[in-house]
């Protein structure tokens, strides 16, 4: 693999990203980068197996503090770009400023969690530095000595550490628990001590979920950031996540202690466990003793089409649940939280397992109306199978299980997790592409490769998980095509019409390593190491555009999954070549 990677013009092995890009690997002059938009924040799984919104950084324009989406009170004021940052850039800015002044950016945090504030700070004219997380326009400040780099005063609520980094910088630090309000504010000033005023160079603004300070992410506005997740628990290489967009339908996906869940025969405990994302904002949800059914249900929704509801459980005592729509018909799948399987249902269900005791539990339902309703059920340890509604019990009032990010979406799969408080959430479509690259592409012969995850995830039309065309020259287009039916699908056209076309069985889910070698009159498929089939007329066409993950002109081809790599060779390989590099 590594030689053939010598013959290759483009490849991209997901590992370096930033705002808006995606590195290539090759080249490495930045002419590979694909161009990587969502417009909205994601979930993905990181390194360590948690669940983890992308960009963790939940701050915009991090080291643009002149910028106008941090308000400075007079006579505060902010030079961009006058020094090196810790990163070796000049991009750190000198902020001037009194006691009596700040800088502030607001925040929408989740009430009763854990939350660290950072920033980089270098002395210039005065030893201290103040820094506070203003809740409900009320907070006192953790104060930092820059000389020395130790903490004076730590802020009420707070718990402040200061880090050197070298060059005089520091990273100061606090954590805190945003209690019962959800409004915040990123509060930088001085030491309150006087009017003089003060100045300090500044960089590297940071707010992350958790009680530790994670490594800084740079942001401008937070969008646009790509996904690199990790399977199974976590570790390994990451993939690529691209995925269609989607909304949240279940209100306050985390808070299950809010008023907008009906508690049947149960009682809620909030934020008692630690959760898929490393954070303890868990609830438990613990069975009474009467007899009957326990159940966590939504108020009514309205679920337009077949839609797919998903829970993270962990037993907590009881080692059965199940997933149910409960007003309308009453669709169900049941799991062991034991074993990590499903039991039994009467659509389709799936279970995932997060680590830690995790699953995320998941029911496709066909149910539609205007009356719909989510719940999970738990069920006694004598439950084998059949609908869990008509099963009573008792429960013995101290077990029960933990729960955490509910989620219902129109489709037949669930997708990443999106976050939902008082209204229902939008995750929007990941789209990455390259524009202008026929230096790139083959245009007489070349290969266009793609290593992606197949979980038959599909769109109602099937997943395109890379594909080229040329948009100044109407009909050129190529396409590596998964159907709904499993058919793996492989054309190459142009306005002559189609100039190759080869068919085959995707096969079963998994791991698949796709090459398309193209040539006059000399065109084949490989998969996984096997010849899927071959074309044996036909002209190349000219491609000057790539989309990785997805079709060029249409959001109804989205892979919805992860790309481990692709590549593009400007040269056709040999059938050997093309055995080699696709063999898993």
């Amino acid at each position: 693999m590594s030689d053939l990677l010598n013959k290759a013009s483009l490849v991209v092995i997901p590992s370096g990203y930033k705002e808006d890009t995606v590195y290539s690997v090759v080249p490495t002059d930045g002419s590979g980068d694909l161009s990587f938009t969502r417009a909205s924040n994601g979930t993905r799984i990181n390194s360590a197996g948690l669940v983890e919104v992308c960009p963790w950084n939940l701050l915009q324009y991090s080291e643009q503090i002149d910028n106008g989406v941090w308000t400075k009170f007079s006579p505060t004021s902010v030079t961009a770009d006058t020094t090196t940052a810790p990163n070796g850039t000049a991009t750190a800015d000198t902020i001037s400023t009194s006691a009596t002044a700040v800088i502030r950016q607001s925040v929408t945090l989740n009430a009763n969690e854990t939350y660290t504030y950072s920033i980089y700070v270098k002395k210039i004219s005065y030893d201290f530095f103040g820094f506070q997380s203003l809740i409900s326009g009320t907070g006192v400040k953790s104060v930092f000595d820059l000389s020395n780099g130790t903490v004076t005063s730590q802020g009420s609520g707070h718990t402040a550490s200061i880090e050197s980094v070298g060059n005089g910088w520091y990273r100061c630090i606090i954590t805190f628990n945003v209690g019962s309000s959800a409004s915040n504010i990123f509060d930088l000033a001085a030491d309150g001590t006087s009017s003089t005023l003060r100045t300090f160079y500044a960089w590297g603004a940071q707010t992350n979920i958790g009680a530790t300070a994670k490594p800084y992410f740079p942001t401008t506005d937070r969008l646009n950031v790509p996904r690199l997740t990790y399977q199974n628990g976590g570790g390994g290489c990451p993939s690529l996540l691209l995925e269609k967009q989607s909304t949240n339908l279940a209100l306050y996906s985390e808070q299950f202690d809010n008023a907008s869940w009906i508690k049947l025969n149960g009682s809620v405990t909030a934020n008692i466990a630690v959760s898929p994302d490393g954070t303890q904002n868990a609830d438990s949800f613990i069975p009474n003793t009467t007899s009957g059914i326990h159940a966590l249900r939504s108020n009514l929704f309205n679920q337009s089409a077949t839609a797919s509801h998903s829970w993270f459980v962990k037993a907590n005592g009881y080692t059965k649940i199940a997933v149910r729509e409960s007003e309308l018909v009453g669709n169900y799948a049941t799991f062991n939280l034991t074993t990590g399987t499903l039991i039994s249902t009467n659509q389709t269900g799936s279970i995932q397992n997060l680590g830690n005791g995790w699953y995320r539990c998941t029911l496709v339902d066909t149910t539609t109306g205007v009356n719909a309703q989510t719940s999970i059920v738990v069920l006694p340890d004598s439950y084998t199978s059949g609908d869990p509604i008509v099963v009573n019990w008792s429960g013995d009032g101290t077990s029960g299980v933990y729960v955490f990010g509910a989620q219902i979406e129109v489709g037949s799969y669930a997708t990443s997790y999106i976050p939902t408080t008082s209204s229902s959430a939008t995750r929007v479509a990941d789209v990455c592409s390259k524009t202008d690259i026929s230096s790139l592409i083959g245009q007489t012969e070349g290969v266009i490769f793609v290593d992606f995850d197949f979980n038959a995830k599909f769109s109602s039309s099937g997943v395109i998980p890379i594909s080229a065309n040329n948009p100044s020259v109407s009909g050129n287009v190529c396409y590596i095509f998964v159907t709904t039916s499993n058919d793996l699908l492989i054309e190459m056209s142009n306005s002559s019409g189609v100039q190759c076309s080869i068919i085959g069985s995707i096969g079963a889910v998994g791991r698949k390593k796709i090459a398309f070698a193209y040539k006059q009159n000399d065109f084949v498929v490989y998969m996984n190491g096997t010849q899927i089939g071959t074309d044996t007329s036909g002209s190349v066409v000219a491609l000057s555009r790539l989309r990785v993950g997805g079709y060029l002109t249409s959001t109804d081809f989205d892979l919805n999954s992860g790309i481990n790599q692709a590549i593009l060779f400007p040269t056709r390989l040999s059938n050997a070549e093309l055995a080699s590099l696709t063999t898993i």
